[in-house]
């Protein structure tokens, strides 16, 4: 019999952090997004005054506000992820994965600060920091970090693009060049996200009012192309996202794995032999094929991909089960070792890995679901785990080096797990959340360095979530209302790895987050502070800040908060990483 005691008895507060306020009054904020790199420490935030306030996040003090490319409010930003940097020489089959992206990222260049805006005018325009500014003359510090950097004399000034200027025609002395304007969708941008890095092509998704999905490839420098429109939604789609898989090493996966099971010193063992064997090693990406989500007024979740037969992007899939406008969407970046069971290979979770998907919905819930593998995939991944059964065993007389699996987007041959899937896939619900929210759950961000899922919405509330293995007691428990993973048993034949029961809790919530206001958007944020703002008496590792995210929480009254989780999470989540 299911629980019914409330998810939020006894549970930690959301640690405060700072404010940003609007510099124009009484504006509206709808969403904001830290950039991806540690080069550029910036925070971008969407507003209705027609504009977008970028922050520094080492200080958090206000650099710019970029205005004059829209006619009506901004209602979402994202950057542009040109992905990790690695000094080793790429093969013809990573050259391949990387694209459009190789040219002018060759080693000791920096990429440029890309910035994407979509607007209730209907409008999507492409920003570049112009790193000609003559009006700024950062110090040596800032020219390692941010492009640009301006003196505290114009950390605020507004630059206006409302005259004489177009895209392409930007003066040396302005902070953002109007790069590109994408025009098409008839209503307002709802939502846009660019393609992961290690993406064959350059691309851009928005989503529109009009009930459609737009895809842009960027064909050359500044120059996009429109290469689909998807029309399949019956209602206004509200949100997207690509999957872009889990970036991740095998040092990584074995550390994390060995410290999961108290095989001895894991930190000692990935440096031994002198350095970092995880900064060494090539990166590499789990389940990250070209698919690309959206999310409707009409209730569904549709999943789309470029299907090389049809020549032309195709609908693969349609999950039915929310019962109320999909309001956000995000697939997952973090490899969650809960499920897995004692003496399980970093070549074997890489085997058997595969990334969900979570959403939110006006019917007050936070749905996770999986792929359910047809005969023929459940076929090839035991062979998969097959092989790296194998590799395990050959190890042992080898000095415990494991053979690599050639998987990943750093293997000599194109992995299995991003092979063109089947015209059509079937996705299943495989948990729904514990319920706290009151009123429509607005966004939700699943953090790729934790695993960790925030919510919020009309009812101010912000709720963190974490998947760990289920207790006895709560795995015979009712799967809806405690948010229990089942774990499908037509995927553990013999040869398959038997995955664990899992549940999800909240383990950190903040109500009232903006007062009286509603919460219009959240999401993980990188800690690029560099003076730390601490609580009373609290000691603080220098590491602390590379294990720790921020939470951002975008409101109705025009403020940007930044909250960071109570300090019991992260011990338990320091666990993991």
């Amino acid at each position: 019999m299911a629980s019914n005691s409330n998810p939020l008895d006894n549970t930690p507060s959301l640690r405060p952090h700072t404010t940003l306020h609007s510099p124009t009054p009484n504006t509206r904020a709808w969403s904001s997004r830290a950039h991806p790199s540690s080069a550029a420490p910036l925070l971008a935030t969407a507003a209705s005054d027609k504009s977008v306030h970028v922050w520094d996040m080492r200080d958090w003090r206000l650099l710019s506000t970029i205005s004059g490319g829209h006619k009506r409010s901004v209602r979402c930003v994202g950057w542009k992820d040109y992905g990790r940097r690695t000094k080793r020489t790429r093969t013809d089959t990573d050259a391949g994965t990387v694209g459009a992206q190789e040219e002018g990222q060759r080693e000791g260049q920096q990429d440029p600060v890309i910035l994407a805006t979509g607007s209730f005018d209907a409008n999507c325009g492409l920003w570049v920091w112009n790193t000609n500014n003559s009006a700024s003359e950062p110090s040596q510090q800032q020219v390692q970090t941010v492009p640009g950097s301006f003196d505290e004399d114009t950390d605020t000034a507004e630059q206006d693009f409302t005259h004489t200027h177009t895209p392409n025609e930007a003066d040396e002395n302005e902070e953002w060049h109007f790069s590109t304007l994408l025009t098409g969708p008839d209503s307002e941008i709802k939502d846009l996200q660019f393609s992961p890095p290690h993406y064959g092509a350059n691309l851009l998704a928005t989503c529109s009012r009009d009930k459609s999905v737009w895809v842009w490839e960027e064909v050359e420098a500044e120059e996009w192309e429109t290469v689909a429109v998807l029309g399949e939604h019956t209602g206004d789609v509200k949100c997207l996202g690509w999957c872009g898989g889990a970036r991740t090493t095998r040092a990584g996966l074995r550390r994390r794995l060995r410290r999961r099971w108290g095989e001895g010193d894991a930190d000692a063992d990935v440096d031994a032999g002198g350095g970092d064997e995880e900064e060494k090693e090539e990166e590499i990406v789990l389940g990250g094929r070209e698919l690309l989500a959206s999310g409707s007024y009409d209730d569904t979740i549709r999943l789309h991909h470029d299907d090389e037969a049809e020549g032309d992007w195709i609908t693969i899939a349609v999950m039915t089960g929310h019962e109320g406008t999909v309001w956000d969407l995000r697939f997952e970046g973090h490899v969650n070792l809960a499920s897995y069971p004692d003496g399980t290979s970093e070549e074997e979770v890489i085997a058997d890995w595969e990334p969900r998907l979570v959403s939110c919905s006006d019917d007050l819930t936070v749905r996770v679901w999986r792929k359910e593998l047809s005969e023929k995939e459940r076929g090839e991944k035991r062979m998969r785990i097959a092989e790296a059964k194998r590799g395990q065993e050959r190890a042992g007389a080898a000095n415990g080096e494991a053979a690599p699996l050639q998987t990943g987007f750093a293997s000599s041959r194109l992995p299995s797990v991003i092979r063109p899937p089947t015209s059509t896939e079937k996705w299943v619900e495989e948990a729904s959340l514990p319920g706290v929210h009151v009123r429509t759950i607005y966004a939700l961000d699943w953090s790729a360095k934790t695993g960790l899922i925030v919510t919020c919405g009309g009812d101010g509330l912000i709720a963190v979530y974490r998947e760990s293995a289920a207790s006895a007691s709560s795995a015979a428990e009712d799967v809806v209302m405690n948010g229990t993973a089942e774990h499908n048993e037509q995927d553990q034949d013999a040869g398959d790895i038997k995955k664990l029961k899992t549940e999800w809790r909240v383990v950190a919530a903040m109500e009232a987050a903006h007062d009286e206001y509603e919460i219009n958007h959240v999401c993980w944020a990188p800690v690029r502070d560099q003076r730390r703002q601490l609580d009373a008496g609290e000691v603080v590792d220098s590491s602390d800040r590379d294990d720790e995210e921020y939470i951002v929480s975008t409101g109705d009254e025009g403020d940007v908060k930044v909250w960071r989780l109570p300090r019991e999470v992260l011990g338990q989540i320091r666990q993991d990483l």
